[in-house]
């Protein structure tokens, strides 16, 4: 599973580790962890005052923002609903989940949440947390009996939909991003990639891949072309 970014902050004085889950904020204060929708943390996050670790902190490696960067970047509330819209899940499709060898199972409601024998959850992560008793990135977890993730499903919703309303683009270099970005996902996928993180590496080996089922050289303006577009993209989603 993918490690979420960390944030700090501070309280008088003291400090306060966020992690951001798909759909919530995960709070640890003093060793006690708590849970705030996006909209509480914002609220929140107004009233916290930025903070840098020490360098003797034990996470001192690890990249950190002030949680006020935290919960005012881009928020991505994709829902069930979504992946249903777009075709990418259907209304009664089983999803399943797996914990120490113990298969949950639940399926897909006409009103995109996830139905646990009577139990319907709005949440994938609510969804997680009931069958396994923990606080869990339901996304990550839950996967079409048989097939994708749902953080799979995520991320093709989020490449069909990009560069999203508003861009600011022409319509012909909106296409472009978009068409880009679903051949990019579908890549990073195939390979078990994280589909949002840059590596510009596995960059290179995706363009080389592109010119060979195109069977043609790119000139170096397409290229280029190329790596900008891609760089939208990650510039939306890349959370480190």
């Amino acid at each position: 599973m993918t490690q979420q970014p960390e944030y700090i902050g501070c309280i008088d004085g003291r400090a306060i580790v966020v992690r951001r889950q798909a759909d919530e904020i995960l709070l640890t204060f003093d060793g006690v962890e708590a849970r705030l929708s996006i909209e509480a943390a914002i609220r929140l996050a107004n009233l916290l005052p930025s903070v840098t670790p020490s360098s003797s902190s034990s996470n001192k490696r690890r990249r950190r923002r002030s949680v006020q960067q935290l919960v005012k970047r881009r928020s991505y509330p994709e829902t069930i609903t979504d992946l249903i819209e777009e075709d990418l899940i259907q209304v009664g499709t089983v999803l399943t989940l797996s914990h120490y060898n113990v298969d949950y199972f639940g399926t897909v409601t006409i009103d995109g949440k996830i139905d646990i024998e009577g139990h319907e959850e709005k949440t994938p992560s609510a969804a997680g947390q009931r069958v396994i008793g923990r606080t869990c990135n339901g996304w990550q977890e839950w996967r079409v009996y048989g097939g994708s993730r749902l953080t799979d499903l995520r991320w093709m919703l989020r490449a069909k939909r990009f560069p999203g309303e508003n861009h600011g683009y022409a319509e012909s270099t909106a296409q472009e991003e978009n068409m880009l970005a679903m051949a990019w996902v579908d890549y990073a996928l195939a390979r078990g990639l994280d589909p949002g993180k840059k590596d510009n590496t596995k960059v290179e080996s995706f363009l080389i891949d592109r010119q060979r089922k195109s069977n043609c050289d790119y000139a170096k303006s397409t290229l280029n072309a190329y790596r900008m577009r891609l760089r939208h993209w990650f510039d939306y989603y890349d959370a480190g």
